[in-house]
Order: C-alpha cells, then sequence, then structure tokens
C-alpha cells in the first residue's frame, strides 16, 4: 500500500509542476471497479497522463520505486501501456515514454522513450549482446540503464514535495526528435503500397 501511496504523491507532484509551468497537463482518471454495477467492465487506460508543450504531445506512463529497478512484471508494467505508447510513436509530433521515479537513495527521475524501453526490453529479455555500459538485467530496467538510455527530469525539493521542470525536459525531447536523421514517429509507420 506504501508503494501505491508513494505513485499517487510522484503523479500529484506531477501534475502541479506541470500546472505551475503552464503546460497543457491531463491526468487519465482511474476507473475504481468498486462503485461499477456488478458484472459490468470497465476500459482499461492507455497511460496515465499526458502534456502537450510547443505543439508536441507526450503520452507518459508513471512509475514510482524504492528499489534499484524497475521490473518487467506484468502488475508492474502492463502489456497494454506498453502497446499503447508504441502505438503512439506512429503520429508525428507524438513523444511517447516512461517518466521512472526512483525514490531512493534520492530522487532521481527519468523519462525513457518508448522505442529505447523496448530495444532494451528486447535485449534483455533474449539475452542479446549489447553496446550498452551498464549491466542489463532480463527482468528489470535498473537505473544505471535509465541513466544510459534516458533523460534525466530535473527536480527541486520544496518542504516535502518536487517540483519537476517539465518545460526543461520537453524541450530538451523536442531537440532530440528533431536532431534524429529519421524521426520517431516513420519508425513504425507502415509503407503504403500504391495500387495498379
Amino acid at each position: 500500500m506504501e508503494a501505491n501511496n508513494q505513485g499517487k504523491v510522484f503523479e500529484a507532484n506531477i501534475e502541479k509542476s506541470s500546472i505551475d509551468q503552464k503546460l497543457f497537463f491531463y491526468r487519465i482518471k482511474d476507473v475504481n471497479p468498486m462503485f461499477l454495477k456488478r458484472g459490468a467492465g470497465a476500459s482499461k487506460n492507455k497511460y496515465d497522463c499526458f502534456l502537450f508543450f510547443k505543439g508536441y504531445f507526450f503520452p507518459l506512463e508513471l512509475k514510482s520505486t524504492k528499489d534499484k529497478s524497475i521490473a518487467f512484471r506484468e502488475e508492474i508494467i502492463k502489456a497494454q501501456q506498453i502497446e499503447h505508447l508504441k502505438d503512439a510513436t506512429q503520429y508525428p509530433n507524438i513523444i511517447p515514454g516512461f517518466l521512472f521515479q526512483f525514490r531512493e537513495p534520492e530522487n532521481k527521475v527519468y523519462f525513457v522513450h518508448i522505442n529505447d524501453f523496448l530495444t532494451y526490453k528486447n535485449i534483455a529479455e533474449k539475452q542479446l549482446k549489447h553496446t550498452y555500459k551498464n549491466k542489463v538485467n532480463k527482468a528489470s530496467i535498473p537505473i544505471a540503464i535509465c541513466e544510459e538510455i534516458g533523460t534525466e527530469v530535473c527536480s527541486m525539493k520544496k518542504k516535502v514535495n518536487y517540483t519537476y521542470y517539465l518545460n526543461k525536459l520537453c524541450g530538451e525531447l523536442i531537440k532530440k526528435e528533431q536532431s534524429r536523421d529519421k524521426p520517431l514517429h516513420t519508425y513504425n509507420t507502415p509503407v503504403k503500397m500504391g495500387v495498379r
């Protein structure tokens, strides 16, 4: 229960930081199954929230841990969350990914683009040869890999809560997107064949 509460605190800090920095932010509310009629189903959220900044859309899945890695287990990172973030890469000006918070020993948060996450997960699970400086783990993504493949989110601790500089993060991610030879949204775009 403690971890779940810390995750909600992280989400609330991200939301407040967005509002304070005048970023368009929307947090998708979870449906509590206890409030549904018996036998009624609820659709699962594609991701936790999204930001909009300078013409770019950022679908985000937020994960928080006190450990030094975040497990790939279904109850932690759901397959449908990965799939929806991956699907978002086919559209222009969309930068989807995870915000991983490592709370201990000091608060560190990294944005990891879904394409980089999937590359790492594939290499780690299949024990393929890699060029990462840090050790891979077939069951999780460690903080050292997030430092290597992700973008750190600058933050400042107030009395209890953190302010995250999301406008700075989004600006950095847009520059990365624009500097790539092949924009992110073209990686998964199907090639259309002409009709004869």
